[in-house]
């Protein structure tokens, strides 16, 4: 599900859910983790560094350094740009069911209105086929 809402000054938001069978910790914990992040993170985003709660993306337009904030009592990710370029965003993810999850992404000022669900989608991809095999 995708849901766009028009702001001030034109802002977007875009709201993107998927559902993904594995418990809330696994999911958040595979989004929440810098290292984790950067093997399933969608083209064009790639980590190529990181320090702390701060990450360095490249993607077509060149480096972007986002800082991060992650609640693991609330199971919340938030981020946002430094020095003003990129987008901000929101992951919740909720129990759903016995062992499943929901996770919410809610992203502010992002031209590439598709990414919230190839995030969702990617996320999800990566839960199912590293972190529940077996």
């Amino acid at each position: 599900m995708r849901l766009l809402e028009r702001g001030n000054r034109d802002a977007v938001t875009i709201h993107a859910r998927r559902d993904v069978p594995a418990l809330p910790d696994l999911v958040f914990n595979a989004a929440a983790d810098p290292a984790r992040l950067a093997s399933w993170l969608p083209d064009p985003y790639r980590v190529v560094g990181r320090s702390d709660d701060v990450l360095i993306l490249r993607a077509h337009d060149g480096p972007h350094q986002v800082s991060l904030a992650a609640d693991y009592d609330r199971l919340l990710l938030t981020w946002s740009p430094l020095a003003g370029r990129g987008c901000r965003g929101e992951l919740r993810v909720s129990l759903a069911g016995v062992a499943g999850s929901v996770a919410e992404l809610r992203v502010d000022d992002c031209p590439d209105e598709q990414l919230p669900s190839r995030m969702l989608e990617a996320l999800a991809n990566e839960v199912e086929q590293n972190l529940t095999a077996g």
